[in-house]
């Protein structure tokens, strides 16, 4: 079969009667990154591009295992890349049917013995049917059918997923709750202080409460700088002179009713 930078050119075959000049191209090479991935040890890593939506990852292992070696596992990613496996698993909604996302692909076939990668790019095609011809792959409407029915949850899993969800989350909470009575912290070192324990807080009433948010407002209204901007100076000057003509209009009706009553004795 020919190259093509490196990539070897594979026929998807999905019925023995299909030519292969009418089928799918598949390009394989062995996986090697500068850095080492753990996932993807090198040697035994074989890497495939344009991988169609309808591929399994079980159809791939099935056939590998029969015309190759054992896979230890086969993983699809949207792009070539590091952590592109773990972003391709990320679609996965809890109390919802789990499916792929339906598009083209990467695939990482990672091999029992290092022999694995020689022997898969020897190969002349990828046949993806049984021994009777028949594809292993549902496609067509049998496809579509199926995604449909799958969208389909059964009632009692469902539900079943769900309590022991809920179980799971008031046990949670029981030891969040059992964690405060005791002053501990939890595993971000937060304290919850609520009125059981030794650091019980206040008690929240409307009373203390409502003093505390005065206190609050009173210490925000002295952190406010006074006289620092151009109008607060002007305005500040205009309310000096009206509490100036205030006073002083305040003290001529003194002085006038001393007069009357015959008590102002300046002399």
């Amino acid at each position: 079969m020919p190259e093509i930078e490196g990539y070897k050119v594979v026929p998807l075959r999905l019925s023995a009667d299909r030519p292969l000049e009418l089928c799918h191209q598949i390009y394989m090479r062995e996986h090697f990154i500068r850095l080492e991935d753990t996932d993807k040890p090198k040697g035994r890593t074989l890497f495939l591009l344009n991988v169609p939506p309808y591929v399994t990852e079980q159809s791939l292992g099935t056939f590998f295992r029969t015309k190759v070696d054992i896979p230890n596992k086969v993983s699809f990613a949207e792009r070539p890349g590091r952590n592109e496996s773990e972003k391709w698993q990320q679609h996965y909604i809890p109390f919802s049917s789990p499916t792929a996302p339906f598009k083209f692909k990467v695939a990482y076939v990672v091999f029992h013995k290092n022999t694995g990668v020689k022997r898969a790019l020897q190969l002349d095609s990828i046949d993806l049917f049984n021994s009777d011809g028949n594809c292993v792959l549902e496609s067509g409407m049998q496809l579509w059918h199926l995604q449909y029915q799958k969208h389909i949850l059964n009632e009692k899993e469902l539900q079943a997923r769900i309590d022991k969800y809920m179980e799971s989350y008031d046990k949670r909470e029981q030891e969040a709750l059992e964690a405060a009575k005791n002053s501990e912290a939890d595993a971000e070192g937060w304290v919850t202080v609520g009125k059981q324990g030794r650091n019980a807080g206040f008690e929240q009433k409307e009373s203390v409460v409502g003093r505390l948010e005065e206190k609050i407002v009173r210490g925000k209204k002295k952190k406010e700088l006074e006289n620092f901007y151009t109008f607060q100076i002007r305005e500040s000057k205009m309310k000096n002179i009206v509490e100036l003509r205030k006073k002083f209009e305040e003290d001529k009706q003194k002085i006038e009713a001393l007069k009357k009553t015959r008590r102002f004795r300046p002399f």
